[in-house]
Formats: structure tokens, sequence, C-alpha cells
């Protein structure tokens, strides 16, 4: 499960990036986002059938600002869990560590039909190619009715996630995929509850 890999891109990571990134010389974090920021997600899993198994609500925090290779990354912590991921906003989107590399994590500004790749480990398959479906998506959710680029990301053969997003919130909303015994569907979904500047 991708769970907190695509919320924030989660991961218990060891530093050791040697080489040079693509995004190096991206600014560094700057705007609303800042040590003690915090967005409280509605965390919603279903079953194969689309019947919800249960609710919970998950917060997450910039607990501290970290440089690695160079870069300065805000240090984001899972209450409770003490889950550590990291995030940084560059000229051209959210970046996020994965795989022990950083990566786009969601593309600002996007137009139709732009692309990218997000690699979770390195098993074969495990990864999404987004495309961008919609660059003025509205959608409800438990903040309110927000204004975002929409994207889907798929492997090789299916639909992994849907994901609603925009420079003031990062995610807004996501659908992970899963199959089941009748083909793929929604296993889980995260929804903006609040978000703390």
């Amino acid at each position: 499960m991708k769970f907190l890999n695509i919320l924030f891109f989660a991961a218990l990571l060891s530093f050791g990036f040697t080489s040079c990134d693509p995004s190096a010389n991206k600014p560094d974090p700057t705007g609303d986002i800042k040590v003690g920021s915090k967005w409280v997600y509605k965390y919603t899993k279903f079953n194969s059938g689309g019947t919800v198994t249960g609710t919970r609500n998950l917060e997450l925090t910039v607990t501290a600002e970290q440089t690695i290779s160079g870069q300065t990354w805000w240090v984001l912590t899972v209450t409770g869990t003490g889950e550590v991921s990291y995030l940084r906003k560059a000229s051209d989107g959210y970046w996020t560590i994965k795989n022990n590399t950083p990566q786009l994590q969601f593309k600002i500004p996007a137009a139709m039909n732009d692309t990218w790749r997000l690699t979770f480990s390195n098993s074969p398959g495990d990864y999404s190619d987004f495309i961008v479906k919609d660059v003025a998506a509205s959608v409800t959710v438990p903040i309110g009715t927000v204004t975002t680029y929409y994207a889907e990301g798929y492997d090789s053969n299916s639909i992994e996630d849907k994901v609603w997003y925009n420079e003031q919130y990062s995610l807004v909303k996501l659908q992970e995929f899963d199959e089941g015994p009748t083909g793929m569907y929604v296993d889980y979904q995260l929804e903006l509850v609040s978000f703390t500047p």
C-alpha cells in the first residue's frame, strides 16, 4: 500500500544522496508553508465492494527544515506515528523524496496532458505515470469547495491514483486504487479537512 507515499510521501528514508538531481537550482521552500504548518486529512478505507470499512483523521505537521544535497526541505511528521517524509516547493511544483531520490510529486503550473512519473521503490511496476486531466477542477472536500489541478496516475496496466492538488494546499484529495475480485476499486481516499499555514 502506498498510503503515506502519496500523502506526502512518507517513507522512512536514509540520506545518502550523492548525485545532482534536476531540481538542484530550484528555489528553497517559500510561501505560506513553514515550520508549524499542519494538514489534517480525512482517511476513508473501502472494501472491494465499495463499502466504507473505517475512517479517521490524519495530521501531518512541518516539524523542521533540513538541508539535503544543498537543498532545503520541509520535514513532515505524521502525528502519533513519528513517520517522517519530505516536501519542497520549486518553480515546477511540489517535490518529494521517494526511493531515496528527489522526485516531482505535483506539477505546478501544469497544462492539460502534462505528464510525470513518481517511482515508489525499485520493485518493477511500483510507480505511477501521472497525466493532467483538468487544470481548473472543482472538488468538494471537508475544508470546502476548492479549485485544483486533477491528474490520474497509471502503472503499466491500470489506474493507480486520482489526485486533486493545488499550489495553496498541495494535496487536496486522493483516491488510491487496488485490484479486487471484480476489477479495480478505490482502496482508500484522503480529503483535506483543514490547513494551518
